[in-house]
């Protein structure tokens, strides 16, 4: 039997996702493992567990149940309960028994048409804004037959939408979607291919060629750069930042017909409490999130060439 494919949420009123209102329906399990990633609940595409430890009660009712015995007692000076997840089997028979609610699950097994009842109760909204659905993640072609039905599902319901991806996957997968996608959000991180593949663990050739297929083919494309402090920008040193999207500008010129945007998506740190609750590394703890003005800069290393460029999405 197949695992499920799991969603992590359904977030609907989304502003930038695409154009329009949106509802952009978050996948898990993803192809790069990028240390800044800003959804990391998405990235295993199994179930998870956040641990909200500001609403623990030291119960210790989580230990009595866990058949693994992976979670420690609760202290003789009450201290906190410690989850080991090496021995953790996502039974969330600890998330069920926890009175308080600070274990909560991460994941919900759902199918392509109970997605779909949640989407189309804002096709009002869709109409008027010139929204609809997105489907993103961690990676949404990770699961291509699953993102592939939804997506038909959307266009038979004459739903707008967009696909959010790396492209980082075959040809022949990528191009049987993408007769359902009226926009693709394509992520592109930095033509540097071996920092990004020592890094992400993923290798920008098959992204490039995808992108030119794409193009061939007329699919359109927002392009989609996140800027991240110390992988392709650098704080204090607007040139050696300018430098990475210098490298992107020939890339996206290549492509320009189907470029219907440009979007710098600027570092934040809205994911740091998310990190801590699945207790998972993260390298950009107490760093502040980029404003707008930092990056404002590098638009005009796109817009001098006839892009449209947007900060934030």
């Amino acid at each position: 039997m197949k695992d499920p494919v799991l969603v992590t949420r359904i977030q609907r009123a989304s502003g930038n996702d695409g154009p329009g209102m949106r509802t952009t329906v978050f996948l898990k399990g993803c192809f790069f493992k990028c240390p800044w990633c800003h959804n990391p609940e998405t990235i295993s595409p199994g179930y998870d567990i956040y641990y909200h430890r500001d609403k623990c009660l030291r119960c210790g009712k989580c230990v009595e149940v866990c058949p693994e015995n992976a979670i420690s007692p609760v202290g003789p000076d009450g201290e906190y309960p410690v989850m080991d997840r090496g021995k953790c089997v996502k039974c969330m028979d600890c998330v069920k028994a926890c009175p308080a609610g600070a274990l909560e699950q991460v994941g919900m097994a759902l199918s392509t048409e109970e997605i779909m009842t949640e989407v189309v109760r804002d096709r009002l909204f869709y109409e008027t804004s010139g929204g609809g659905m997105t489907v993103s993640g961690g990676e949404a072609l990770y699961h291509p037959e699953f993102t592939l039905d939804l997506l038909k599902k959307a266009k038979a319901s004459g739903i707008h939408t967009c696909l959010d991806t790396t492209a980082s996957i075959r040809w022949e997968i990528l191009d049987s979607v993408l007769d359902y996608v009226d926009i693709l959000l394509f992520d592109i991180k930095t033509m540097d291919g071996a920092k990004l593949e020592s890094i992400t663990g993923v290798s920008l050739g098959l992204i490039k060629e995808n992108a030119v297929k794409m193009a061939g083919r007329g699919t359109k494309m927002a392009l989609r750069i996140p800027i991240i402090p110390g992988f392709n920008f650098t704080p204090d040193d607007e040139d050696a930042s300018a430098e990475c999207f210098r490298q992107i500008l020939p890339f996206a010129l290549e492509l320009k017909e189907s470029i219907v945007s440009i979007d710098l998506l600027p570092f934040h740190n809205f994911a740091e409490k998310k990190y801590e609750n699945l207790n998972m590394p993260y390298n950009y703890n107490g760093l502040a999130s980029l404003e707008k003005g930092a990056v404002r800069p590098f638009t005009d290393i796109f817009e001098k060439h006839g892009f449209a460029v947007t900060i934030g999405g």
